[in-house]
């Protein structure tokens, strides 16, 4: 009842800023609407997990769990943030865009700040950053054109994705400089594996058969980050204890446009190899376990969704570069 009075009452939570962005619609000519809809799935799980795959597998090892660090992170805060404000999205609800979870902080408004900001810090393409910084600053105006936030949401979800950007980016720079050193080796890999597992599971203790709706579907959103960061911890943990000492880091052959030369057609099967494997692994062990789930009477279990995304982070970091280490006596996956 709070919530709905503040709503009624505080520009933060109320219709007109989202009313305001809509009166150059006429003039515009559902430009602004196309934006917010590429913005929407931007800054969804199904890019991300194309991203940080593709630069695991074609860029660099390390810049992906970096971004997945601060992807997974910032996922789990948030929807941890959604779960203890409980503050309601914009009411009718626009059900096109399957949002039912929480609304304060705006998830994509933090992800997004976080993964983009990150993205701009370490890759540094002129080009790039430009994208990076209009993708940043135009998700906020998105998410409230498209009246699943209000202003106070994506206020919230920008300022946290900004404070979380900048620790992280200074523990990384602190912690993790060594650009040799992309895998964890230790002999203490069990013990670690397993409290991070214990640490990730944390977030089911929340679940209760009294939740609401918006409770169940925010819990759903932090057991899915929280069980692809365990996936990835135990890929970090366990590849180098599985794999040959050459391809503990690798990298793309040199792209040659000359067709018919010897580079040419290393780069193009090196690059459709390792696609073919990727593609065939999350398949495996997302698409179609996630086709069966929901057609079970398990479809609501939370344990099971945290294994999926547990096993999914798992295959991605350390089955599918032992999977092409097996091909051709790991030919291509060398650097």
């Amino acid at each position: 009842m709070k919530e709905l009075i503040l709503a009624e009452t505080s520009l933060w939570f109320s219709q007109i800023p989202l009313e305001s962005l809509h009166t150059l619609d006429p003039s515009l000519g559902g430009v602004f609407y196309v934006i917010s809809t590429i913005c929407h799935y931007l800054g969804g799980s199904s890019f991300f997990l194309g991203l940080i795959s593709f630069l695991y597998i074609y860029y660099r090892p390390k810049l992906a769990f970096q971004i997945a660090l601060g992807l997974l992170t910032s996922g789990i805060l948030g929807y941890l943030s959604k779960f203890y404000f409980e503050s309601p999205r914009p009411f009718p609800y626009p059900e096109v865009f399957d949002e039912k979870a929480f609304g304060l902080p705006s998830g994509h408004v933090y992800t997004t700040t976080v993964v983009w900001g990150m993205l701009a810090y370490y890759i540094p393409i002129l080009w790039l950053r430009i994208v990076s910084i209009f993708i940043i600053l135009i998700m906020p105006f998105s998410r409230m054109y498209l009246k699943v936030h209000y202003l106070g949401d994506v206020s919230l979800g920008f300022g946290l994705g900004i404070l979380h950007l900048i620790i992280l980016l200074t523990l990384l720079n602190q912690f993790y400089v060594p650009k040799d050193k992309v895998f964890i080796e230790t002999k203490q890999y069990r013990t670690l594996s397993l409290l991070g597992i214990v640490i990730t599971l944390l977030p089911i203790t929340l679940d209760s058969p009294f939740l609401s709706e918006e409770h169940h579907y925010t819990l759903v959103g932090m057991i899915m980050s929280s069980g692809a960061l365990g996936g990835f911890w135990l890929g970090i943990l366990f590849y180098p204890r599985l794999s040959k000492k050459e391809f503990l880091n690798w990298s793309m052959p040199n792209l040659s446009f000359q067709f018919g030369s010897n580079s040419f057609g290393t780069f193009w099967k090196t690059f459709l190899v390792r696609l073919l494997v990727l593609g065939t692994i999350i398949v495996l062990l997302y698409v179609v376990p996630g086709i069966l789930i929901k057609k079970s009477i398990w479809k609501d279990d939370l344990f099971l969704r945290y294994i999926r995304y547990l096993v999914v982070g798992f295959a991605l970091v350390c089955i599918v570069p032992l999977t092409l280490q097996k091909i051709q006596k790991g030919k291509f996956l060398q650097n």
